[in-house]
């Protein structure tokens, strides 16, 4: 499809406003001869005559009329782009795309932006929660500009990856579970527990399939959820064995609404940022990704709760 050239709908708009070759020059400080230039390669391109000429004055065609309807609405928009970034530059506005875990939207993102608006007051910041595999897709289309999640390997061509901190899985069960009375003793014990964990396809899951068969654990998941609070809540209704980070489970250990059980050895996330290799970061984008990293950091920590 043909697009004209910025040069020639403008010789084209004015040539139609003056009704002249010679004012459209004047007006655009060019020579006549590159107003007719450019009319000629705008009607060639086109394939239809859009000027006509009647003696020393010009007219449009029935073509050139609807291409002036369209002309006009395309420089219109233009204009108000034009208009628009000059405000954001004027009030320092910005705006951030982010992606993060439903976990870190629940436990990290609260705080994050609280200290993050105290400073950046006219930046917005839009958030997507997902996955890390649903967010790496979107950061892919150019829908995001950075994504938290975890780290994978398989990501490591197209993204650049800032490392945060590590955390680690255990089960979780309510106190009324037989677990709670007598800890588990042989593989039997787990291998015959209902165990709910993450959804299937998340790298959550995978990172703990992988960790399962390195230690010859076979675990029958029956139910899978789409975040770890659901995980919580099923094992307070004593519906199985959740396996969630420890921090997660922090507030419910501490209010004896979940019992913590380590999983020996347990099997660790790497948690971090993704990003275009590209990339330059605004300061507030770098503002933001430090605030949302510490408080990261700080929540995180792995501490002994059992």
């Amino acid at each position: 499809m043909y697009i004209p050239e910025i040069r020639q709908i403008l010789s084209f708009l004015a040539v139609e406003e003056l009704r002249s070759f010679t004012a459209a020059a004047i007006k655009l400080d060019v020579t006549q001869s590159a107003i007719s230039h450019s009319i000629k390669n705008l009607e060639s391109n086109l394939d239809c005559q859009l000027i006509e000429r009647l003696g020393k004055k010009c007219i449009l065609t029935p073509q050139g009329e609807v291409f002036l309807h369209h002309v006009r609405r395309a420089m219109k928009e233009l204009e108000s782009a034009n208009t628009k970034i000059h405000l954001l530059k004027k009030w320092d506005y910005s705006a951030i795309k982010l992606g993060l875990s439903h976990t870190l939207c629940h436990h990290v993102l609260p705080e994050a932006l609280k200290g993050f608006h105290r400073k950046y007051t006219n930046c917005e910041v839009f958030i997507s929660p997902g996955d890390t595999v649903a967010l790496i897709d979107k950061l892919e289309r150019g829908q995001l500009d950075v994504a938290f999640g975890i780290y994978r390997q398989k990501f490591d061509g197209g993204y650049r990856f800032v490392p945060i901190v590590f955390d680690e899985l255990c089960f979780i069960t309510s106190p009324n579970h037989p677990w709670c009375q007598t800890p588990p003793i042989s593989e039997h014990d787990f291998s015959s527990q209902r165990y709910i964990t993450y959804s299937k396809d998340s790298l959550t899951s995978q990172i703990l399939d992988d960790h399962f068969s390195g230690i010859g654990l076979q675990k029958r998941a029956v139910l899978t959820m789409g975040n770890m609070e659901a995980i919580k809540e099923m094992a307070v209704q004593e519906l199985g064995v959740g396996i969630v980070a420890q921090w997660v489970a922090r507030e419910a250990v501490c209010n004896r609404e979940l019992v913590l059980h380590p999983i020996t050895p347990p099997p660790r996330r790497q948690w971090g940022y993704y990003l275009s290799k590209s990339k330059i970061l605004s300061p507030p984008e770098e503002q933001l990704l430090e605030i949302i990293s510490n408080v990261l950091s700080r929540v995180a920590l792995v501490d002994d709760l059992s």
